[in-house]
């Protein structure tokens, strides 16, 4: 066993004990680590969570089967050629997945979908209100979220955590509900579980420079009263609306952008 080793082991050791003593947690997923500081370590759980469903995300958009979607069912589709697929869980929910092409830069998709949520109530008719809990790391941070009334699923909220991480030439974004009994709920709302949501965002090949090919996955649980039969019916729906907007949002900030480019040009 070489020196170099021992010492990199003993360096180790000490800041791992060191984390311990200071109660810092941190969880490091492809060379990236995120650690709480002091004064955020109530969130250790939320921390854990996102990692965790971050985990899940790079399991599930690495199965053979979910590009194949071998075990999906086509559920919802639109004219403009987006398709929900969907399957069964064994919480007795559905998860579901779409497909869709957004404009801009990988890059560009990527930082709008992780700075602008609290903006998401200005173009996305579906949600309500949105704002960020905390901002644990550059790469995590909680969210709370609501949706006004869509179809027969009264207004619900969220609650929860997010992490992201750069893997190869793409993102994959995860986010999972998160208990805080420092934010109650919402009167008006009922709060609903989110078992898992997830993006991977990928550089288009047919056009890496202005498109970004996005797979999003939702499985959630969306409490009260409705029976899950119903709940399974229109979870799919919801899913295609929000897909929808999205495309219609960033085909706005791509046009802007071109427009902006343009006039710079032109003024040159």
């Amino acid at each position: 066993m070489s020196t170099k080793f021992l010492i990199t082991m003993v360096i180790l050791a000490n800041i791992f004990a060191m984390e311990q003593v200071l109660g810092m947690t941190s969880v490091t997923l492809h060379g990236v680590t995120d650690t709480l500081p002091s004064e955020k370590e109530k969130y250790k759980v939320a921390l854990e969570t996102a990692a965790a469903a971050f985990q899940d995300a790079e399991k599930l958009f690495a199965d053979p089967t979910f590009e194949s979607r071998d075990g999906w069912k086509v559920d919802q589709s639109n004219d403009d050629d987006d398709v929900v697929y969907a399957k069964h869980t064994k919480e007795g929910t559905k998860m579901v997945t779409v497909r869709t092409v957004l404009a801009g830069k990988v890059d560009d998709v990527m930082q709008e979908t992780w700075t602008g949520a609290s903006g998401l109530p200005e173009w996305n008719p579906n949600i309500d209100f949105a704002s960020t809990i905390a901002n644990l790391t550059d790469h995590v941070d909680i969210l709370t979220y609501g949706n006004n009334d869509i179809l027969v699923v009264s207004g619900r909220e969220f609650v929860s955590a997010r992490l992201y991480r750069k893997v190869g030439d793409y993102y994959i974004m995860a986010s999972r509900s998160v208990n805080l009994t420092d934010v109650p709920e919402k009167r008006g709302k009922v709060r609903a579980w989110l078992y898992l949501a997830a993006a991977r965002f990928r550089a288009d090949p047919t056009d890496p420079e202005n498109k970004t090919l996005t797979d999003v996955v939702m499985h959630v649980d969306l409490k009260g009263f409705l029976p899950k039969l119903l709940v399974n019916q229109v979870v799919g729906k919801i899913m295609l609306m929000d897909a929808e907007q999205n495309k219609k949002h960033f085909g706005e900030i791509k046009q802007k952008k071109d427009e902006a480019k343009k006039a710079a040009n032109d003024a040159a």
